[in-house]
């Protein structure tokens, strides 16, 4: 009686993989781990973007203080409500990043294109300037007065520190941090940089002895 010839691929009715299917079983398995370490690479870059995205819109919009002191932070925040003397604080503070707040120039002389030079001459320096304009001519026979409201008194002595003579008027009305540089008869240039003093310390207050 002849015997069935067994196929040479089995063992005892088990098929027996090849050396051919093992490389196949191999390759596929180290595909699914390579994409796997794909999508966890995306994955990471995807959430570094998104993370320095955020910081960076915080940053922009004055949210997150980069670089800035402690001091720097209390001294902003600090409203004119817990200041015994809104008008005129007797409380120190510190001096501020340029680029981290807005100015506005304002010309109350007859004197051409005031404005515009001192503008340029502080966009120099760092700070941003919103506007040039002219106005607020009961201030015409001053150096200079800065005006800030309740969230403004440590950009106002920033502002006040690049203008000698300068004096700071309180105006509730102003908002945020923004700060008002109304140039009078007596202005004639910025402190030069060199002299620039950034040490914490008081507004110089219109009026004040």
């Amino acid at each position: 009686m002849m015997h069935e010839r067994e196929d040479p691929a089995t063992w005892h009715g088990a098929h027996i993989v090849n050396e051919r299917e093992l490389s196949f079983v191999s390759n596929a398995q180290a595909k699914r781990r390579a994409r796997k370490r794909q999508n966890v690479i995306f994955s990471v870059m995807a959430l570094v973007v998104l993370v320095a995205f955020v910081a960076a819109t915080l940053a922009f919009t004055g949210v997150l203080k980069i670089g800035g002191s402690s001091n720097q932070l209390q001294a902003q925040a600090q409203p004119a409500a817990v200041i015994e003397n809104p008008a005129c604080p007797e409380a120190n503070f510190a001096y501020q990043d340029p680029a981290s707040f807005k100015v506005r120039v304002l010309n109350t002389t007859t004197i051409s294109g005031l404005a515009g030079k001192t503008a340029e001459a502080l966009e120099k320096r760092g700070f941003k300037i919103s506007a040039t304009s002219s106005g607020l001519e009961n201030y015409q026979d001053r150096v200079a007065v800065v005006l800030a409201g309740p969230h403004g008194y440590a950009q106002a002595l920033t502002i006040q520190r690049q203008v000698p003579g300068s004096e700071f008027v309180y105006d509730e009305k102003m908002y945020g941090t923004e700060v008002d540089l109304a140039l009078g008869s007596g202005f004639e240039n910025l402190v030069k940089e060199r002299k620039l003093n950034t040490a914490p310390g008081a507004l110089t207050c219109a009026g004040a002895d």
